[in-house]
């Protein structure tokens, strides 16, 4: 580095580096106070826990858990639910959002106004608020499990959702469709409750912000794309579907990326409805038991990071995946 250069930037780099060196004693300080802590209370600290047994059960689990289990599988339990919210809500707040878009942007006029209220409405009501409609009065309204609402073999009740499931058996593989039997559902997989009342909520309360997204994604594909399609015979929905949508998709990708960030972190008000997510079962239960409650909570905020950073990563390849497609 030349000189003068060095001269201009050095004011800079010192204070760059004195401000590097104020965190590390902050962060040095308040790990040696928490050591001194913990120590005098004769608590263990670390991860070690992980390794314990559990002691009690997970509603929902797409892997098996019991009350032998370790915390450590809770931890993945907990991880796979939030996983599962996350693509559930995001795929179904996609597809509402892309319609409420073109919705907003069709000629018919009730369409129009339909689009328009909705975005204007749910994304003006507290997220907190629509998840617990959907839990505390939707979910009521469902029939009990002996009157269940039956769709070839897929039954829904007050009890959840239950879907048709591919077993082993000893002749090999077959399904096994859900049944009611007395007060309880036999067979199949079980969506509860909470997972569809908390997917509702995020996917409705996020499609609305995803819907204006697309729509200026949609507005921003020159209108000579359509005028071309329309010479070729592609008109209406084709013409949306193969000309303008992925044209609009790479302009409304990465802010899109945002918005599906933002439902994965407010997915954590799972924990307003008991639904055993990353919040409820790792800070909830897991922390009330073990009291570990920085190790707890750490594991909390790397486990959202990273599945924020996961999105924004998938994102990204999508996004250069569409790029690489309109350039070749």
């Amino acid at each position: 580095m030349k000189p003068a250069v060095l001269k201009e930037r050095l004011p800079s780099l010192v204070g760059q580096a004195a401000l590097l060196a104020v965190v590390a004693w902050l962060g040095w300080s308040a790990a040696s106070n928490f050591i001194g802590n913990v120590r005098a209370l004769g608590v263990s600290a670390g991860f070690g826990f992980l390794r314990g047994e559990a002691g009690f059960e997970i509603a929902q689990s797409l892997i098996p858990f019991g009350p032998a289990s370790s915390y450590g599988d809770a931890v993945i339990v907990a991880t796979l639910n939030t996983l599962l919210v996350v693509v559930l809500a995001s795929l179904l707040g996609t597809v509402i959002g892309i319609c409420v878009a073109f919705g907003r942007l069709t000629r018919q006029p009730l369409i129009r106004g339909l689009a328009s209220a909705y975005v204007e409405i749910f994304r003006n009501i507290p997220l907190l608020l629509q998840i617990f409609f959907w839990y505390f009065s939707a979910m009521a309204l469902l029939p009990g499990v002996g009157d269940s609402l039956a769709f070839g073999g897929v039954l829904l009740n007050n009890r959840g959702l239950f879907l048709p499931a591919l077993q082993s058996t000893a002749q090999g593989w077959a399904w096994v469709v859900p049944h009611a039997e007395g007060f309880n559902v036999a067979g199949g997989i079980a969506l509860l409750p909470e997972l569809m009342a908390l997917t509702l909520g995020l996917a409705i309360y996020n499609g609305a912000f995803l819907a204006e997204i697309f729509r200026a994604g949609i507005l921003s594909v020159p209108r000579g794309q359509t005028e071309a399609a329309a010479t070729l015979g592609l008109g209406g929905v084709r013409a949306a579907w193969l000309v303008t949508l992925p044209q609009a998709l790479r302009l409304a990708l990465p802010p899109a990326a945002g918005q599906y960030q933002s439902l994965a972190k407010a997915s954590a008000l799972a924990a307003a409805i008991g639904y055993p997510d990353i919040m409820q079962i790792v800070g909830g239960t897991v922390l009330s038991q073990t009291s570990q409650a920085l190790e707890a909570m750490l594991l909390v905020v790397l486990l959202y990071a990273a599945i924020n950073l996961a999105i924004a990563f998938a994102a990204h390849f999508a996004n250069r995946r569409l790029l690489r497609r309109e350039g070749g």
